[in-house]
């Protein structure tokens, strides 16, 4: 009886114990960090870290580098970060190149969705767009279309829409050598460049644009493709109705802060009635009181 009571005692002890260990463990995790939401490239760079402070000690004590090592390992797993402010570290130090190794893509460079991303000091006060009256400037210091530019652009993207895009409309826009199609808005242009649009909608704008930037804009067709895009895409969030079907426009926006990239503003645009999107825009936001469609058409 003492034996059964004692054997109870102890295992009841243990229980408690390991209770204790299981919610201080729980305490300790990070979930927000961890699992699911675990990033890699964090990770792999406070891993890097531990083992070279794990070899510096264990050049030093052998045991005490394995045992320091292990440590290490553990708080990563558990914390998913070692060093304090490793979000911050790898967003300043770490290039668009390496996150791309990890699955990383950076914002507003996506090839299915045509998106762009605009670094700060790209934009200026003017302009070409500015320039030549296609844009202004609103009571609210944002920028908007010029009357004549917008009603121009509609009538031409009306009298576009009726007929079948080809290869030979892309290659006209961007004054290629040689386009060939490769889906319903997808092209390879020289052989080289993949240009794509996430809706006939988009597609449709941008020759209309296109073809009329080509004639009040100077020397237009030897902006690199990149700018012509962002301009473009600034362009098509100031539609307030569908090329496909005149409906009215759906626009929202919102800040993300991504784990290893800069801050980002994000601006969608999206037909209310046939669900066409005509623009998925993405800026760092370096804190100034800009616009997304401001930034992309001053570029």
């Amino acid at each position: 009886m003492f034996w059964e009571t004692s054997t109870l005692f102890v295992l009841v002890g243990m229980n408690q114990y390991m209770v204790r260990i299981a919610h201080a463990m729980k305490q300790f995790r990070r979930p927000e960090y961890t699992g699911a939401n675990r990033c890699m490239p964090c990770t792999v760079v406070n891993l890097l870290i531990a083992a070279a402070v794990a070899g510096l000690l264990a050049v030093l004590v052998p045991w005490l580098g394995v045992a320091v090592f292990v440590v290490f390992v553990g708080i990563i797993y558990f914390r998913g970060y070692l060093i304090p402010g490793t979000p911050t570290f790898t967003k300043r130090h770490l290039p668009p190149g390496v996150l791309r190794l990890f699955g990383k893509q950076p914002l507003g460079h996506s090839a299915d969705r045509g998106q762009v991303s605009i670094e700060p000091g790209n934009t200026s006060t003017t302009g070409p767009l500015a320039a030549t009256g296609i844009i202004q400037q609103t009571r609210t210091s944002d920028i908007d279309l010029a009357p004549d530019f917008r009603a121009e652009w509609r009538e031409r993207i009306q009298t576009i829409r009726e007929h079948t895009l080809e290869a030979e409309d892309v290659r006209e826009m961007l004054d290629a050598e040689d386009v060939s199609r490769h889906g319903d808005q997808s092209f390879v242009v020289d052989g080289t460049t993949s240009v794509r649009w996430g809706s006939r909608a988009a597609f449709v704008a941008d020759i209309a644009a296109a073809s009329l930037l080509k004639e009040r804009v100077t020397g237009w067709a030897e902006f690199e493709w990149d700018r012509q895009r962002s301009m473009l895409l600034g362009l098509r969030l100031c539609l307030d109705r569908c090329p496909s079907c005149d409906s009215a426009v759906d626009i929202t926006e919102s800040r993300v802060d991504p784990c290893c990239q800069k801050p980002h503003l994000m601006a969608q645009s999206v037909c209310a009635d046939c669900g066409a999107a005509l623009a998925d825009a993405a800026v760092v936001d370096h804190g100034k009181d800009e616009s997304i469609r401001l930034r992309l058409l001053q570029s």
